[in-house]
């Protein structure tokens, strides 16, 4: 399967700018199941969006026409297909120029799973389907896995090169393979793995690199990888990003999974973000120590195995919001570490501790977004970081993740265009500050 990129959809398009340099913003989640909602789909709005307009929507479309699609058991939409149906993606749109890059995020699996199935993403420009991605000889852009949990994430950007001044943005996922199957396409949770379709405004990329990040849900609540994304982009710059995400895994967990293997084993990176489970540096050196630090030190090896000039990022998380709440199942180590878990402070300054001599002993990058996380709690307690757990992130702990990340890589100030992506102009600008002074100016 050929990786994702802009090199022929996207930036060989012209550049044209826009007069508001502004430009509309959507987003997709999964609602739950409802007698109103039998696609399972629900468009964020209420002000969200402002530039926004009307629902999005997901139809299946089978020998031409819409079809009934089911809800499975895990939220996912779900269809019988043969070749040439597709999954419909159409998000109304109003005002939209020429040159709008439109990145799209999606997910599924496809049954029979012990093989690979094979399809076609492809996008509406004008009056035109066209590839979103480079084709096989078979005509396919995308491959499924074989793994129920762990679905291919599909991921990438066009540049449209006709306007839409009312009609929709589209993308449709067509069968190419000659042979029935059951489709499923996932939107496990509003705050992690959604459905996305994101419009960026029209700038001029210098250069692109290509990003992987592997990780837990710290990495995937509010997916930052995402808004990295974007604000790199209207910065100028071009992240082709890949990820493999899964719940509470570790290092060691990762090394053990045949599809995060495969995602690294995929090679090309510049870089790779590595996130690990947010109680396991606590315990490095202890008895409870698994070989946390070995396996870090193993999957930076096999990142660099397969992607020679690749830099590992290790990333310093942060502390639960009241050190020893949302545990779970490692409840056990509150009496047997309490130092670890007295507070927040307490947990923060354990995991800053550990994970910079993690890098320091493995000789990578740092992303101290767990510094940054400290200094906003301690300037604006105002600013939620967390999510209602008080354990993963919110959608604004997500952003600061990203802004962090950004300086880690470019170390450069922010522009004056700065992607706020949803947050407040204020909030957004103030998070970005932190992002520059600890990254540019090693505050602590």
């Amino acid at each position: 399967m050929r990786k994702f990129s802009l090199l022929l959809t996207l930036l060989a398009l012209p550049l044209l700018a826009f007069a508001d340099n502004s430009v509309p913003r959507a987003e997709w989640v999964m609602a739950k199941p409802s007698e109103k909602n039998t696609a399972g789909n629900e468009f964020i709005k209420s002000g969200v969006y402002p530039a926004t307009y009307g629902e999005a929507s997901l139809s299946f479309i089978h020998k031409g026409r819409v079809a009934k699609s089911s809800l499975n058991e895990k939220g996912g939409a779900q269809a019988e297909s043969v070749k040439g149906d597709y999954w419909l993606f159409e998000m109304p749109a109003k005002g939209i120029p020429a040159g709008t890059v439109v990145d799209f995020w999606t997910q599924l699996n496809t049954e029979p799973m012990k093989e690979n199935h094979r399809f076609a993403l492809e996008y509406l420009d004008g009056k035109k389907w066209l590839p979103a991605m480079p084709l096989d000889k078979d005509g396919s852009n995308y491959v499924t896995t074989t793994a129920n949990k762990h679905p291919r994430r599909l991921w990438c950007a066009v540049r449209l090169s006709k306007a839409i001044k009312k009609g929709n943005i589209a993308f449709r996922l067509r069968q190419v393979e000659d042979k029935p199957l059951t489709v499923t396409v996932h939107n496990p949770s509003p705050r992690g793995q959604l459905n996305q379709i994101v419009c960026y405004k029209d700038v001029e990329v210098r250069d692109t690199l290509k990003y992987l990040f592997i990780g837990n849900s710290y990495t995937y609540y509010y997916t930052y990888p995402m808004i990295f994304k974007e604000i790199a982009w209207h910065e100028g710059h071009y992240a082709d990003c890949d990820i493999f995400i899964s719940g509470g895994y570790t290092m060691k967990a990762h090394l053990a999974n045949k599809y995060s293997r495969a995602v690294v084993a995929e090679g090309g990176y510049d870089y790779a973000f590595l996130q690990d489970q947010s109680i396991q540096p606590l315990l490095n050196g202890t008895p409870d120590d698994t070989g946390i630090v070995e396996n870090m030190g193993k999957m930076i090896e096999q990142v660099k195995r397969y992607s020679p000039n690749a830099k590992p990022v290790i990333e310093i998380t942060w502390g639960r919001k009241h050190g020893s709440n949302a545990l779970g199942k490692y409840e056990p180590l509150l009496e047997k570490y309490p130092q670890f878990f007295a507070d927040y402070e307490a947990m923060q300054a354990r995991l800053i501790e550990v994970l910079t001599a993690e890098a320091e002993q493995f000789n990578t990058e740092l992303s101290p977004v767990g510094i940054a996380w400290r200094i906003v709690r301690r300037e604006r307690p105002d600013i939620e970081l967390y999510w209602k757990d008080a354990h993963h992130q919110s959608y604004t702990g997500s952003y600061l993740a990203a802004a962090v990340a950004y300086q880690v890589i470019y170390r450069t100030p922010f522009g004056g265009t700065a992607a706020n992506a949803k947050l407040d102009a204020e909030t957004a600008a103030y998070l970005r500050s932190v992002a520059e002074r600890v990254v540019l100016r090693g505050e602590k």
